[in-house]
């Protein structure tokens, strides 16, 4: 049998797995802040987003954030070695874990340039409406969707490299009454 043969889809059960972890994961975080909460700002003004940014960004958010995107890089990183260094690790699993690095570089770029703008925000007055406009703006665009569509390219790339295995392991073959008889 060769290596090709060997390979099979994924059942129903385990596809609706996927399924349910890539949209849980988007609608959770990165469509609700892109296609929901950006609106919603939009129409309760910059000086309403600023208030909230200060309180959530430039709060709690100066930990969580980051330590949050300095783990994801961090375990990018070591799975991409982990799986060059297992000689028994599906080679298949390798490309999507590097474009999950791709990925992770550029959320990293995005903050380079959206989280220089969020502190900002923390020294505008509120009397400011341009600037805040511009700081929203600018963070809608590198914050919200540049490093949105990074984090869900290096979610998705994750979750095929996660697949890969399920679909290059061989079939179970059934037993049947037949064979264990003469067995």
């Amino acid at each position: 049998m060769t290596r090709r043969s060997a390979r099979r889809r994924l059942t129903v059960a385990e596809a609706l797995v996927v399924a349910t972890v890539v949209v849980g994961a988007l609608f959770g975080s990165l469509l609700d802040r892109a296609l929901v909460a950006t609106v919603a700002w939009r129409d309760l003004g910059v000086v309403a987003w600023a208030d909230y940014s200060r309180h959530a960004d430039l709060g709690p958010g100066e930990v969580v954030y980051p330590i949050g995107g300095i783990l994801w890089w961090g375990l990018v990183f070591a799975a991409v070695i982990a799986c060059r260094r297992d000689r028994f690790a599906w080679r298949a699993v390798r490309v999507p874990l590097y474009l999950a690095v791709v990925a992770v570089l550029g959320a990293t770029v995005s903050t380079v340039i959206a989280a220089p703008t969020m502190q900002h925000v923390g020294t505008i007055t509120d009397t400011d409406t341009a600037a805040l406009q511009h700081a929203f703006d600018t963070f809608t665009v590198w914050g919200v969707y540049m490093r949105g569509i990074c984090f869900a390219a290096g979610f998705l790339c994750s979750a095929w490299a996660l697949v890969v295995p399920l679909l290059q392991r061989p079939l179970p073959v059934p037993h049947s009454s037949a064979t264990s008889a003469t067995a």
